[in-house]
């Protein structure tokens, strides 16, 4: 065909929608395009596989239709554009699509060379036996994919009867002891998570506070160096805040009732602490992300990332550290019981 004969195609005028589908290019073997306010029913002959239909009525997701029939009995299907639902939304129950709308799930479970997925949504509970702190069965749980621990039997962890989606509840009722879960088990050794220059990760959790207020407790969700599975040696005894090994994650501190601060450290350096960059609701589920696009790291809650970002590259920051997950409650005192709900936890990155 000339350039000619291509201008004229191009300054055609069509006529206006209609009910009936008007082709604007033809081969041999069918209609290749067509626009119409209704799309061509299934099993409709005269397009050809691929062919495009245009619907001049429609609107999201429904404006643009292919063939993937044949030209003997059509089939089209919208052509969406849209990021996926599967991914969640901010408000929703399950992740947020703005962590994790690049995150090659499926890759990563089809090639591991490419990268690491993990999610527990606590189906299988979390059991561990109590007031043995020093008893590697006790910090390695008994059933499901996360390692344990609890100081004393006044510190419980159980499975929430009235969640059928599953989820955990961690209590604690003893001055400076700790309910605790972590990922992976084998965290007692060695970590699983890095944060490294260059590649991506990404983080979300949903949890929830049973009762915000000063001086009931201390928490901390995220990652961590491993072996921090004992009580003093991730959250301080004492109120005394984080201990200086290497972190990322969130902090509620004991002396802040709703206050919610996004930290970092590297063992031997002042940590990062941004203080209240978010606030806790009593018993409303709360869900705090981390992605790293390879270089810029941004905390996120309910699905909106924070003020407050860093990079790898900063001083100070974790860059290459293996970590693994952690959910540790404190207890501030003896009968201020307080505790942390945990839903599901999600957790990619690239290699």
């Amino acid at each position: 065909m000339s350039l000619d004969s291509y201008s004229q195609i191009q300054n055609t005028l069509y006529p206006a929608s209609g009910v009936l589908p008007i082709p604007t290019l033809r081969s041999s073997e069918g209609i290749i395009e067509a626009y119409g306010t209704v799309v061509p029913v299934d099993g409709t002959a005269g397009y050809i596989t691929g062919a495009i239909f245009k619907q001049t009525s429609g609107g999201a997701n429904t404006s643009a239709y292919v063939n993937e029939g044949s030209n003997t009995s059509c089939d089209f299907n919208a052509v969406i554009a849209d990021v996926p639902t599967a991914y969640g939304t901010a408000a929703g129950r399950g992740p947020s699509n703005e962590i994790w709308d690049d995150c090659p799930v499926l890759d990563y479970i089809l090639n591991p060379q490419l990268g690491m997925h993990f999610f527990d949504d606590v189906m299988d509970g979390i059991d561990v036996a109590t007031a043995q702190a020093a008893a590697a069965a006790a910090a390695l749980g008994t059933t499901g994919m996360f390692g344990a621990y609890t100081g004393t039997t006044a510190n419980t962890i159980a499975t929430l009867a009235t969640n059928s989606q599953g989820a955990a509840v961690l209590s604690t009722d003893t001055d400076n002891e700790s309910a605790m879960v972590y990922w992976p088990k084998g965290a007692t050794v060695a970590g699983r998570v890095k944060f490294t220059t260059g590649k991506k990760l990404w983080f979300e959790c949903r949890i929830q506070v049973s009762t915000i207020a000063t001086a009931i407790n201390q928490i901390f969700v995220g990652f961590a160096k491993e072996a921090l599975n004992t009580a003093g040696s991730l959250l301080l005894i004492n109120e005394a805040g984080l201990a200086d090994v290497a972190y990322v994650g969130f902090l509620k501190e004991y002396t802040d009732g709703d206050g919610l601060n996004t930290e970092f450290n590297t063992n031997g350096v002042t940590n990062v602490s941004n203080d209240d960059e978010a606030t806790l609701v009593a018993t409303a589920w709360t869900k705090l992300g981390i992605y790293c696009d390879g270089l810029t790291v941004t905390f996120y809650v309910d699905g909106v990332a924070l003020a407050t970002t860093t990079t790898t590259a900063t001083a100070g920051f974790p860059d290459g550290e293996e970590m693994a997950f952690y959910l540790e409650n404190m207890c501030g005192g003896a009968g201020t019981v307080g505790t942390v709900t945990l839903d599901w936890v999600r957790i990619a990155q690239e290699y």
